[in-house]
């Protein structure tokens, strides 16, 4: 038996409460009915459909457990008793207060008639505004979730993805920016890191303005729409808008990176003379890389992982996928990844 460990509830003169409940009148329950493990729970008192869930008894941690009650609407006395009684627990809108699930009619605060280990923090089934059966619902889904997470990590450590004939291992979370977004341009002459920082200033402002809306759009929610009601759609279009300006603006910060390293190691090798401009350094350049495509030492089947340019590829966006390895199209000889 258990009840050795747990003293009855102290005699107060409280005589006309409904919660002084002698822990003998609950012990054969516990030893018999309730179950050790976290998580059982017994039905000590039937509840009302759609209006209360009875009175449980609630296994938690390190061999914790509290019987509720959602029936009890604490009276003066009550409230006198559970202050001077450290098992009794009344939280705010015990009894009268209706469960925060939608659409839910049950009372969502119970009170405490005996928690074994006051000294505890209170139990959600206290704190969470929702009736038990809501509760429970919540706690199971949390838990499958919890567990398909832990199924599912191992293998969600990498992606293997074939590109060109190379597996390439990219996390999970990795975004691709596949080839040149629309209304981006790749450098070049007549477009080179001067003119490209220009252009990443105005798409900077248009990132700031795109989070600002999407930050407007959700702020009247208190919990966000249901799925594919106007207010969601609304709040997707927000995002997408947002997320093309942000993949804009990494492409265009590859390329200037490009250009940049393209005209500081053409300077460092002594190849162009001092006072060349960006367009002679750059025509240079394409023609050395001309060459060698020619020559077939850097053809289509190089890969760089870097910041590199792309030609006429087209989609943009993250990639998800659960099996192990893919094809991924790609048109051109260069990917930007961007792990996030």
């Amino acid at each position: 038996m258990e009840d050795s460990n747990y003293p009855y509830l102290p005699g107060i003169s409280t005589t006309n409460s409904s919660m002084m409940l002698p822990f003998g009148e609950f012990a054969e329950d516990l030893e018999n009915n309730l179950g050790r493990a976290n998580g059982n729970c017994y039905q000590r008192r039937p509840g009302i459909p759609n209006v209360h869930d009875g009175q449980i008894m609630v296994r938690l941690k390190k061999k914790r457990f509290i019987v509720i009650d959602y029936s009890i609407v604490p009276s003066p006395g009550d409230l006198a008793y559970a202050a001077v009684t450290p098992y009794v627990k009344t939280p705010p809108g015990a009894g009268i207060q209706k469960c925060t699930t939608v659409n839910c009619p049950k009372i969502g605060v119970p009170v405490c008639l005996f928690d074994s280990d006051p000294d505890e923090p209170i139990s959600l089934y206290l704190r969470s505004g929702l009736c038990f059966t809501c509760q429970r619902h919540l706690n199971e889904k949390r838990r499958t979730q919890r567990k398909r997470k832990g199924e599912t990590m191992d293998d969600e450590v990498q992606k293997r993805f074939r590109l060109n004939d190379q597996i390439l291992d990219l996390d999970p979370d990795a975004i691709i920016i596949n080839g040149q977004p629309d209304g981006t341009k790749h450098h070049g002459p007549g477009y080179e890191y001067p003119d490209i920082l220009l252009d990443l200033q105005k798409i900077a402002q248009d990132c700031n303005h795109g989070i600002g809306h999407l930050s407007s759009a959700i702020s009247t929610y208190v919990i966000p729409p249901l799925q594919n009601s106007p207010e969601h759609v609304e709040i997707e279009e927000v995002y997408h808008k947002a997320f093309q300006s942000f993949t804009k603006g990494l492409f265009l910060l590859s390329q200037w990176k490009s250009s940049f390293d393209t005209v500081i190691a053409l300077k460092s090798s002594g190849e162009v003379m001092e006072g060349t401009s960006i367009a002679d350094v750059v025509a240079s350049a394409a023609a050395v890389a001309a060459a060698q495509a020619y020559d077939g030492t850097s053809g289509g089947e190089h890969l760089s992982m870097g910041l590199g340019a792309t030609e006429d590829a087209k989609p943009v966006g993250p990639v998800h996928s659960d099996s192990v390895e893919h094809e991924v199209p790609m048109v051109d000889e260069h990917i930007t990844s961007v792990s996030v």
